[in-house]
């Protein structure tokens, strides 16, 4: 994302990874589990014999010996007619439901597998099986089976791997490391689980953890993108900029580059101070794919970035011009009609928005706003009470319902008051890294002179983002009138370290400005440079 990470949603694009799926089973493989499974059921069997009444040994051979050939309909018949005889026997239930997976009857398969678990609950290989299948079908009930299934051996790979896939599936990442780290005998060949387990490490702010694991996913799919990108936007996050751009230097030379490349490597080159190749790169992504939204709504943000609002209007302009039923380009622009003080406009932008897509609950919200900002709070409150009815799981509506309500200067604990905090602490809950929300409250009980609630959400916002001169700010002031005043001198001199480094960015952001070409300023078409 490019620019200041406080900004409207709106004006904010992720660059989301694509996953290819979970690991797939091919007939062969399942082939090789269906031996061992055998292997096992022969190995239990031979240790129980005269102990259990069950199956006689030359049926249960039959069934063995048809499961080894692949004779799988042979062996669902051969089991079923032992099973009329003998229907409490545990391991031909189990072998009944290996001869199922093999015809691919999984339904079948995992009844079997549950007729041979309710007589012996943890059977190994029924487990295994049972597992297996659900795993395959997406089963809610795999993460159950697999669960019990590592208590009996924690330090099964297979096992392990399986529920880190769906633990990543869930987003779980946590708890999907956890496996994966324990997978990684069975797992170190395959791109998928690989890749996930680079994109879980990455998504936990475990940067240096994961550039390791992506690089992996890169060598096991050294022609494909996606794992590129991934560690493109890890190194990006880390801050090595120029490592990020080496990973994407092939996909850029090449002519059928894609868009979320071309945005990506421009967030990176802004991040560097190097416009000029930004402004290109979001010019190539356009010409790319003239019909998505999402290169214009780039460049638009970095016109917004950089002050030049002008501009941005004009870009959003041309991609409506070819796109005119993208509500995100209307909503957009509206917050830079807002920008330069054209309200009119700005609501109707608002208001197009939201007629066309309902479901873009941030242009109600950029109502409220633009309300605001002409001073009409009582519409623009009203405008935020309305979007939090609406959508009351949108952090960011509570949030500004909340920042509202505190910019009209309630009383403490009135009836408005516990609505403003109500909101501010929905916002943080919804959304735990929405630092304004955070700041806000820190603000609120700085006010009310609950000064350990504030110092608590400062040093939340400061774990995720240390730089939030904000943050830093309350807590400095909170602080001060603790026991901990002794830390404040320090804290003093981060805060004007970041103050100094912000202005550095701010004398970037003002030696550049986006200018049109002079040929056809509002044409689709209009080529777009950089002046000093």
């Amino acid at each position: 994302m490019i620019g200041d990470a406080s900004r409207l949603p709106t004006m904010l694009q992720a660059h989301i990874h694509k996953s290819s799926g979970v690991p797939g089973q091919t007939t062969c493989r399942i082939a090789t589990i269906l031996v061992a499974l055998i292997c096992m059921v022969c190995l239990n069997g031979a240790a129980l014999q005269g102990q259990v009444g069950g199956a006689q040994p030359d049926a249960m051979a039959e069934v063995e010996s048809a499961l080894s050939g692949h004779a799988y309909d042979h062996a669902v018949k051969t089991a079923s007619a032992s099973l009329q005889a003998h229907p409490d026997d545990y391991r031909m239930w189990t072998l009944q439901g290996m001869a199922y997976a093999g015809a691919n009857s999984f339904a079948a398969a995992a009844e079997a597998y549950r007729r041979a678990l309710r007589l012996r609950p943890n059977y190994l290989p029924a487990l295994e099986g049972i597992a297996q299948v659900e795993y395959q079908q997406g089963s809610p009930s795999a993460e159950l089976h697999l669960s019990q299934l590592i208590a009996l051996h924690p330090a099964d790979p297979t096992a392990h791997a399986m529920l880190a896939v769906l633990e990543y599936k869930s987003g779980a990442c946590k708890e999907a490391i956890l496996h994966f780290q324990k997978a990684q005998a069975v797992i170190g060949s395959q791109y998928v689980p690989v890749s996930e387990f680079g994109v879980c490490l990455a998504k936990l702010d475990r940067f240096e953890e994961a550039i390791p694991v992506l690089q992996q996913a890169i060598a096991l799919d050294p022609g494909g993108s996606q794992a590129r990108h991934n560690l493109a936007l890890v190194f990006w996050k880390s801050k090595k900029y120029e490592e990020a751009i080496a990973v994407l230097e092939p996909e850029l030379q090449s002519s059928s580059v894609n868009e979320d490349t071309l945005t990506l490597a421009a967030d990176i080159y802004e991040a560097m101070n190097d416009t000029p190749r930004a402004v290109e790169l979001l010019r190539r992504a356009i010409a790319a794919k003239p019909l998505s939204p999402n290169a214009y709504l780039w460049l638009a943000t970095l016109s917004n970035d950089h002050g030049s609002y002008k501009v941005g209007i004009d870009i959003l302009d041309a991609g409506l011009a070819r796109i005119p039923e993208a509500a995100q380009l209307y909503l957009t622009r509206g917050v830079l009609y807002a920008q330069i003080g054209e309200f009119d406009k700005a609501m109707g932008d608002f208001e197009t928005a939201n007629r066309l897509d309902p479901r873009l609950s941030f242009a109600g919200t950029a109502e409220g706003i633009t309300e605001t900002q002409k001073h009409d709070s009582a519409q623009g409150l009203a405008k935020f009470r309305e979007q939090v009815r609406l959508h009351p799981e949108n952090a960011f509506n509570q949030y500004m319902l909340a920042e509202t309500l505190y910019q009209k200067g309630v009383t403490k604990e009135s009836q408005d008051y516990n609505e403003e905090l109500r909101a501010g602490l929905r916002a943080v809950q919804l959304d735990p890294h929405l630092a304004l929300a955070h700041n806000l409250l820190a603000d609120i009980y700085l006010q009310s002179g609950r000064t350990n609630l504030a110092i608590q959400h400062c040093e939340k916002v400061l774990q995720f983002d240390a730089s939030n001169q904000e943050a830093l700010y309350h807590l400095i002031l909170a602080l001060r009138k603790t026991d901990r005043i002794g830390e404040t001198a320090a804290l003093t001199k981060r805060l004007v370290a970041l103050r100094m480094a912000a202005s550095d960015k701010d004398s970037h952001m003002n030696r550049y400005v986006l200018v049109e070409g002079a040929d056809e300023p509002h044409s689709p078409d209009s080529q777009l440079g950089v002046h000093r």
